[in-house]
Protein backbone atom coordinates (compact mmCIF):
# COMPACT_ATOMS: atom_id res chain seq x y z
CA UNK A 1 0.00 0.00 0.00
CA UNK A 2 1.12 3.56 -0.89
CA UNK A 3 -1.17 5.67 1.02
CA UNK A 4 0.37 8.75 2.34
CA UNK A 5 -2.71 9.84 4.53
CA UNK A 6 -3.06 6.66 6.29
CA UNK A 7 0.76 6.62 7.31
CA UNK A 8 0.12 10.48 8.71
CA UNK A 9 -2.26 9.29 10.84
CA UNK A 10 -0.30 6.36 12.36
CA UNK A 11 2.48 8.59 13.01
CA UNK A 12 -0.02 11.40 14.14
CA UNK A 13 -1.70 8.92 16.47
CA UNK A 14 1.26 6.47 17.36
CA UNK A 15 1.59 7.40 21.53
CA UNK A 16 3.34 5.37 24.34
CA UNK A 17 4.68 2.75 22.18
CA UNK A 18 8.00 0.96 22.43
CA UNK A 19 9.07 1.89 18.46
CA UNK A 20 12.07 0.77 16.57
CA UNK A 21 13.83 3.19 13.48
CA UNK A 22 15.35 0.69 11.28
CA UNK A 23 17.74 0.94 8.40
CA UNK A 24 19.78 -0.57 6.19
CA UNK A 25 23.34 -2.54 6.59
CA UNK A 26 26.20 0.27 6.60
CA UNK A 27 23.82 2.68 6.53
CA UNK A 28 24.75 5.76 4.51
CA UNK A 29 23.94 9.73 4.99
CA UNK A 30 20.12 10.01 3.66
CA UNK A 31 19.28 6.63 5.49
CA UNK A 32 20.60 7.87 8.92
CA UNK A 33 19.61 11.65 8.30
CA UNK A 34 15.91 10.49 7.71
CA UNK A 35 15.78 7.91 10.69
CA UNK A 36 17.46 10.26 12.84
CA UNK A 37 14.63 13.15 12.75
CA UNK A 38 11.30 10.66 12.18
CA UNK A 39 12.95 8.90 15.43
CA UNK A 40 13.27 12.40 17.33
CA UNK A 41 9.59 13.19 16.05
CA UNK A 42 8.36 10.25 17.37
CA UNK A 43 10.14 10.32 20.90
CA UNK A 44 7.76 13.04 21.70
CA UNK A 45 5.54 10.87 22.48
CA UNK A 46 7.05 7.05 22.16
CA UNK A 47 9.97 5.31 23.44
CA UNK A 48 12.19 5.33 20.57
CA UNK A 49 15.17 3.52 19.22
CA UNK A 50 17.42 3.95 16.20
CA UNK A 51 19.32 0.97 14.64
CA UNK A 52 21.36 -0.33 11.75
CA UNK A 53 22.20 -4.07 10.34
CA UNK A 54 26.32 -4.81 10.55
CA UNK A 55 27.39 -0.87 10.68
CA UNK A 56 26.77 2.64 9.52
CA UNK A 57 29.20 4.25 7.17
CA UNK A 58 32.00 6.47 8.12
CA UNK A 59 30.56 8.90 6.23
CA UNK A 60 27.42 9.98 9.12
CA UNK A 61 30.32 10.28 11.61
CA UNK A 62 29.72 13.95 12.07
CA UNK A 63 25.81 13.77 11.29
CA UNK A 64 25.81 11.65 14.47
CA UNK A 65 28.05 13.80 16.27
CA UNK A 66 25.54 16.80 15.61
CA UNK A 67 23.01 14.48 16.84
CA UNK A 68 23.88 13.09 19.90
CA UNK A 69 22.18 10.48 18.88
CA UNK A 70 23.10 6.83 19.08
CA UNK A 71 22.84 3.93 17.22
CA UNK A 72 22.08 0.17 17.78
CA UNK A 73 23.60 -2.93 15.44
CA UNK A 74 21.76 -5.69 14.69
CA UNK A 75 18.66 -5.25 16.77
CA UNK A 76 15.81 -8.32 17.85
CA UNK A 77 12.52 -6.81 16.50
CA UNK A 78 10.72 -8.93 18.91
CA UNK A 79 11.37 -6.67 21.39
CA UNK A 80 9.42 -3.68 19.97
CA UNK A 81 5.42 -2.65 19.34
CA UNK A 82 6.03 -1.07 16.31
CA UNK A 83 8.80 -1.45 13.58
CA UNK A 84 9.84 0.94 11.22
CA UNK A 85 12.25 0.37 8.44
CA UNK A 86 13.29 3.68 6.34
CA UNK A 87 16.17 3.67 2.97
CA UNK A 88 15.91 -0.07 2.02
CA UNK A 89 13.89 -1.83 -0.41
CA UNK A 90 15.86 -5.58 0.12
CA UNK A 91 15.54 -7.97 2.88
CA UNK A 92 19.57 -8.99 2.37
CA UNK A 93 19.99 -5.30 3.89
CA UNK A 94 18.55 -6.19 7.03
CA UNK A 95 19.88 -10.11 7.05
CA UNK A 96 21.43 -9.33 10.66
CA UNK A 97 18.48 -8.05 12.32
CA UNK A 98 16.52 -10.35 14.63
CA UNK A 99 13.45 -11.73 13.99
CA UNK A 100 13.06 -9.34 11.61
CA UNK A 101 8.88 -7.85 11.31
CA UNK A 102 8.30 -4.86 9.31
CA UNK A 103 5.26 -2.67 10.14
CA UNK A 104 5.89 0.21 7.81
CA UNK A 105 8.27 1.10 5.15
CA UNK A 106 9.69 4.20 3.91
CA UNK A 107 11.70 3.96 0.79
CA UNK A 108 13.20 6.02 -2.93
CA UNK A 109 14.22 2.91 -3.88
CA UNK A 110 12.94 0.78 -6.61
CA UNK A 111 10.88 -1.57 -4.66
CA UNK A 112 12.46 -4.56 -3.86
CA UNK A 113 11.28 -7.87 -1.55
CA UNK A 114 10.29 -6.16 1.45
CA UNK A 115 6.71 -5.95 2.00
CA UNK A 116 4.71 -3.93 5.24
CA UNK A 117 1.15 -3.62 6.19
CA UNK A 118 1.80 0.01 6.34
CA UNK A 119 4.51 1.94 2.61
CA UNK A 120 5.38 4.61 1.32
CA UNK A 121 7.76 3.52 -2.08
CA UNK A 122 8.15 6.36 -4.47
CA UNK A 123 11.33 6.02 -6.71
CA UNK A 124 10.75 9.14 -7.87
CA UNK A 125 11.83 11.08 -5.05
CA UNK A 126 15.46 12.15 -4.44
CA UNK A 127 16.13 10.90 -0.80
CA UNK A 128 14.12 9.49 1.76
CA UNK A 129 14.83 12.21 3.67
CA UNK A 130 12.58 14.34 1.36
CA UNK A 131 9.68 11.70 2.35
CA UNK A 132 10.39 11.82 5.65
CA UNK A 133 10.13 15.71 5.28
CA UNK A 134 7.26 15.65 3.65
CA UNK A 135 5.01 13.71 6.43
CA UNK A 136 6.59 15.41 9.58
CA UNK A 137 5.32 19.09 7.93
CA UNK A 138 2.17 18.03 7.19
CA UNK A 139 2.04 16.59 11.07
CA UNK A 140 2.91 20.60 11.57
CA UNK A 141 6.08 19.25 13.12
CA UNK A 142 8.69 21.94 14.16
CA UNK A 143 11.68 20.96 13.00
CA UNK A 144 15.00 22.17 14.83
CA UNK A 145 17.95 23.75 13.42
CA UNK A 146 19.81 20.48 14.24
CA UNK A 147 17.29 18.61 12.76
CA UNK A 148 17.21 20.53 9.16
CA UNK A 149 20.83 20.52 8.85
CA UNK A 150 20.40 16.72 9.05
CA UNK A 151 17.71 16.58 6.37
CA UNK A 152 19.99 18.71 4.19
CA UNK A 153 22.70 16.54 4.31
CA UNK A 154 20.61 13.72 3.12
CA UNK A 155 18.76 15.15 0.50
CA UNK A 156 22.11 16.59 -0.68
CA UNK A 157 24.49 13.58 -0.46
CA UNK A 158 21.30 11.62 -1.91
CA UNK A 159 21.40 14.14 -4.70
CA UNK A 160 25.46 13.72 -5.12
CA UNK A 161 26.00 17.06 -4.43
CA UNK A 162 23.00 18.74 -5.81
CA UNK A 163 23.69 17.26 -9.33
CA UNK A 164 20.49 15.59 -9.60
CA UNK A 165 18.22 17.65 -7.91
CA UNK A 166 14.98 19.40 -9.87
CA UNK A 167 12.46 22.17 -8.70
CA UNK A 168 11.35 20.24 -5.67
CA UNK A 169 14.78 19.76 -4.23
CA UNK A 170 15.67 23.21 -4.85
CA UNK A 171 12.27 24.53 -3.10
CA UNK A 172 12.59 22.12 0.01
CA UNK A 173 16.45 23.39 0.22
CA UNK A 174 15.52 26.66 0.18
CA UNK A 175 12.94 25.96 3.24
CA UNK A 176 15.27 24.00 4.98
CA UNK A 177 18.35 26.56 4.87
CA UNK A 178 16.38 29.35 6.36
CA UNK A 179 19.22 31.08 8.76
CA UNK A 180 21.68 28.09 7.60
CA UNK A 181 25.11 28.20 5.89
CA UNK A 182 25.37 26.07 3.09
CA UNK A 183 29.16 25.83 3.66
CA UNK A 184 27.95 23.79 6.84
CA UNK A 185 26.37 21.35 5.02
CA UNK A 186 29.09 20.58 3.00
CA UNK A 187 31.57 20.74 5.62
CA UNK A 188 29.02 17.97 7.69
CA UNK A 189 29.25 15.79 4.40
CA UNK A 190 33.34 15.91 3.59
CA UNK A 191 35.06 13.11 4.99
CA UNK A 192 38.61 12.63 3.56
CA UNK A 193 39.55 9.21 2.31
CA UNK A 194 41.69 7.05 4.70
CA UNK A 195 44.51 5.07 3.53
CA UNK A 196 41.99 1.62 3.31
CA UNK A 197 40.38 3.83 1.40
CA UNK A 198 42.49 4.76 -1.10
CA UNK A 199 44.29 1.60 -1.39
CA UNK A 200 40.53 -0.19 -2.11
CA UNK A 201 40.69 2.09 -5.28
CA UNK A 202 43.73 1.60 -6.09
CA UNK A 203 43.07 -2.24 -6.16
CA UNK A 204 40.08 -1.95 -7.73
CA UNK A 205 41.90 0.09 -10.96
CA UNK A 206 44.39 -2.60 -11.12
CA UNK A 207 42.45 -5.89 -11.30
CA UNK A 208 39.20 -4.19 -13.53
CA UNK A 209 38.56 -5.20 -16.91
CA UNK A 210 37.01 -2.72 -19.43
CA UNK A 211 34.36 -3.79 -22.01
CA UNK A 212 33.09 -1.55 -25.17
CA UNK A 213 29.50 -1.62 -26.01
CA UNK A 214 29.18 0.76 -28.48
CA UNK A 215 30.17 4.30 -27.12
CA UNK A 216 29.44 2.69 -23.59
CA UNK A 217 32.12 1.43 -21.82
CA UNK A 218 31.55 -0.79 -18.29
CA UNK A 219 34.50 -1.27 -16.06
CA UNK A 220 33.95 -4.92 -13.81
CA UNK A 221 36.84 -5.62 -11.00
CA UNK A 222 36.30 -6.98 -7.36
CA UNK A 223 37.37 -6.52 -4.07
CA UNK A 224 37.69 -7.70 -0.28
CA UNK A 225 35.59 -4.94 0.76
CA UNK A 226 34.78 -0.71 -0.22
CA UNK A 227 32.76 -1.50 -2.86
CA UNK A 228 30.60 1.61 -2.86
CA UNK A 229 33.85 3.73 -2.27
CA UNK A 230 35.71 2.01 -5.06
CA UNK A 231 32.27 1.80 -7.82
CA UNK A 232 32.37 6.32 -7.20
CA UNK A 233 36.02 6.65 -7.62
CA UNK A 234 36.12 3.76 -10.90
CA UNK A 235 33.85 6.27 -12.54
CA UNK A 236 35.63 9.15 -12.40
CA UNK A 237 38.70 7.46 -14.85
CA UNK A 238 36.68 7.53 -17.92
CA UNK A 239 34.48 4.56 -17.99
CA UNK A 240 30.53 4.72 -18.12
CA UNK A 241 29.58 1.95 -15.74
CA UNK A 242 31.39 0.82 -12.56
CA UNK A 243 30.57 -2.31 -11.27
CA UNK A 244 32.50 -3.57 -8.34
CA UNK A 245 32.00 -7.55 -6.71
CA UNK A 246 32.91 -8.26 -3.51
CA UNK A 247 33.04 -11.59 -1.42
CA UNK A 248 32.78 -11.25 2.50
CA UNK A 249 31.86 -15.03 3.87
CA UNK A 250 29.22 -16.50 2.25
CA UNK A 251 27.97 -13.32 0.91
CA UNK A 252 28.19 -11.71 -2.44
CA UNK A 253 27.61 -8.21 -2.62
CA UNK A 254 27.67 -5.98 -6.08
CA UNK A 255 27.83 -2.29 -6.31
CA UNK A 256 27.69 -0.26 -9.36
CA UNK A 257 27.31 3.28 -10.29
CA UNK A 258 26.71 4.66 -13.85
CA UNK A 259 26.66 8.23 -15.61
CA UNK A 260 24.03 10.15 -16.32
CA UNK A 261 24.61 9.68 -20.12
CA UNK A 262 23.19 5.96 -19.78
CA UNK A 263 19.98 6.75 -19.27
CA UNK A 264 19.86 8.01 -22.86
CA UNK A 265 20.59 4.37 -23.98
CA UNK A 266 18.15 2.50 -22.26
CA UNK A 267 20.22 1.25 -18.67
CA UNK A 268 18.54 1.36 -15.14
CA UNK A 269 21.26 -0.02 -13.03
CA UNK A 270 18.20 -0.83 -10.12
CA UNK A 271 16.58 -2.84 -12.78
CA UNK A 272 19.80 -4.87 -14.28
CA UNK A 273 21.03 -5.69 -10.61
CA UNK A 274 17.48 -6.54 -9.10
CA UNK A 275 18.08 -9.61 -11.93
CA UNK A 276 21.40 -9.85 -10.46
CA UNK A 277 20.63 -10.67 -7.13
CA UNK A 278 18.07 -13.46 -8.30
CA UNK A 279 20.51 -14.89 -10.09
CA UNK A 280 22.66 -15.03 -7.16
CA UNK A 281 20.03 -15.88 -4.85
CA UNK A 282 19.43 -12.78 -3.01
CA UNK A 283 17.89 -9.53 -3.85
CA UNK A 284 19.52 -6.50 -5.60
CA UNK A 285 17.77 -3.03 -6.54
CA UNK A 286 18.76 0.73 -6.27
CA UNK A 287 18.51 3.63 -8.52
CA UNK A 288 18.87 4.33 -11.85
CA UNK A 289 22.55 5.22 -11.86
CA UNK A 290 23.26 3.53 -8.84
CA UNK A 291 22.24 -0.30 -8.32
CA UNK A 292 23.67 -2.91 -5.91
CA UNK A 293 22.54 -6.67 -5.43
CA UNK A 294 23.45 -9.24 -2.23
CA UNK A 295 23.38 -12.71 -2.43
CA UNK A 296 25.18 -15.81 -2.05
CA UNK A 297 28.50 -16.70 -3.40
CA UNK A 298 29.27 -17.59 -6.84
CA UNK A 299 32.43 -18.01 -9.01
CA UNK A 300 33.55 -13.96 -9.93
CA UNK A 301 34.12 -15.62 -13.95
CA UNK A 302 30.49 -16.78 -13.46
CA UNK A 303 28.97 -13.53 -11.75
CA UNK A 304 30.92 -11.03 -14.33
CA UNK A 305 29.66 -12.97 -17.60
CA UNK A 306 26.01 -12.94 -15.90
CA UNK A 307 26.29 -9.04 -15.50
CA UNK A 308 28.06 -8.77 -18.95
CA UNK A 309 25.06 -10.32 -20.73
CA UNK A 310 22.68 -8.09 -18.55
CA UNK A 311 24.26 -4.86 -20.01
CA UNK A 312 23.80 -6.72 -23.77
CA UNK A 313 20.93 -7.47 -23.68
CA UNK A 314 20.26 -3.57 -23.47
CA UNK A 315 23.32 -2.53 -25.81
CA UNK A 316 24.34 -5.35 -27.80
CA UNK A 317 27.67 -6.35 -29.31
CA UNK A 318 30.83 -5.93 -26.73
CA UNK A 319 34.74 -6.47 -27.13
CA UNK A 320 37.22 -6.76 -24.13
CA UNK A 321 39.47 -3.54 -24.35
CA UNK A 322 42.97 -3.96 -23.33
CA UNK A 323 43.81 -1.61 -20.35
Amino acid sequence: MNDIKKIVEILRDLEKKKVLVLTHHNADVDAIASAIVLKRYLSERNEVVLASCESIAKQTKKIMELSKEKVEIDPDCSEYEFVIVLDTPSSEQLKTAKNLRIDMLIDHHEEGDLKAKYSIIDKNSKSTSVLVYKLLKSLNYGFSEIERKILLCGIVSDTAHLRFADREIFRIIYELLDGINYGEILNLLYVEEDVSDRIAVVKAAKRMEVYRFGELLVAISRLGSHEAIASRNILKLGVDIAVIITKKGNELRISSRGKEKILSFGINLAEIFKDVGKYIQGSGGGHNLAGSANGKVKPYEVVKKFIINKFSEKLGKWKKIKV
